[in-house]
């Protein structure tokens, strides 16, 4: 069990203002979830999630014939619940002595270190997915093989799309890209959107979670024809983030702890093409 004490900690002199701790990488894969708070306040620790199969275009039937009957089909997914934690403990000489506000500093880094884990946990989930494009190993993504992931989509339809990736796959692709339309204004687009890069019309977002010749093609708009609105991934929270304080009265510290109680999963497997390596 790790304590923070006052070695841990700055004694201050003159110092400039502390500078509160950031996540080392950034949260890329929540945003991409929807919320789901059904199990709250529910009994039950899973939950199970089922999707109609499509029964395939008509035939053609000749006069006097029989129409062909199709029985519906469905399939389902179940997700549990599961809870992730993490603690701090401190010294009242830590509390008393350390430059900054190390109580607060503390519940801070808890809240983002519940929030990093999650996001890890998408990129788990996304990882369970069905379509996938091989990339051969040690190569990066190419413009042919976004193209390939594109394609698996299938849609006829302008459809607007984020792929993450690692950040040599995104200069990689970007480079390829400016190359072979040396008056694309790629800058212009990255200053828009707010993406590394717009290839395709595709929105190229980096991530240092994600490995080299790796990534995950995510649709993000709604379907045409069914104007469904729900996203690739499903964060369900049985119970949101929660932050205690504890006094050990005979060590003379303070304990803190958070822990969450949730599931990520993959909603719909059609909304999402991986990269892997061969």
């Amino acid at each position: 069990m790790a304590t923070t004490k006052t070695a841990d900690l700055i004694v201050p002199e003159v110092m400039a203002d502390m500078i509160s701790a950031k996540i080392p990488n950034k949260l890329r894969f929540t945003p991409l979830a929807a919320i789901d708070t059904t199990l709250q306040g529910r009994p039950g620790n899973t939950i199970t999630v089922p999707k109609w199969s499509y029964i395939g275009a008509a035939e053609d039937v000749a006069e006097g014939a029989a129409i062909p009957l199709t029985a519906l089909a469905k399939t389902s997914s179940e997700m549990t619940i599961k809870k992730a934690g993490k603690g701090i403990e401190l010294t009242d000489e830590a509390l008393l002595s350390g430059y900054g506000d190390p109580l607060g500093e503390a519940v801070n880094q808890l809240s983002l270190s519940i929030a990093d884990k999650i996001d890890n946990d998408v990129i788990v989930a996304a990882t369970t997915a069905t379509q996938s494009v091989s990339i051969a190993s040690g190569a990066k993504v190419t413009i042919a093989k976004l193209q390939n992931a594109i394609d698996i989509f299938g849609d006829e339809d302008y459809q607007s799309m984020i792929l993450v990736t690692s950040s040599a796959d995104a200069v990689a692709l970007r480079d390829e890209w400016i190359t072979a339309h040396p008056n694309a204004d790629v800058v212009a687009n990255v200053q828009v959107k707010g993406a590394f890069a717009n290839i395709l019309g595709v929105d190229i977002i980096r991530s240092n979670k994600a490995a080299v010749g790796h990534g995950f093609l995510v649709k993000i708009t709604a379907d045409p024809e069914t104007e469904e609105t729900e996203p690739a991934f499903k964060i369900i929270m049985k119970r949101a983030v929660e932050i205690e304080k504890d006094r050990d009265i005979i060590r003379k510290t303070t304990v803190l702890t958070a822990d969450e109680h949730y599931g990520a999963y993959l909603y719909d497997p059609l909304k999402v093409v991986k990269f892997t390596t061969a």
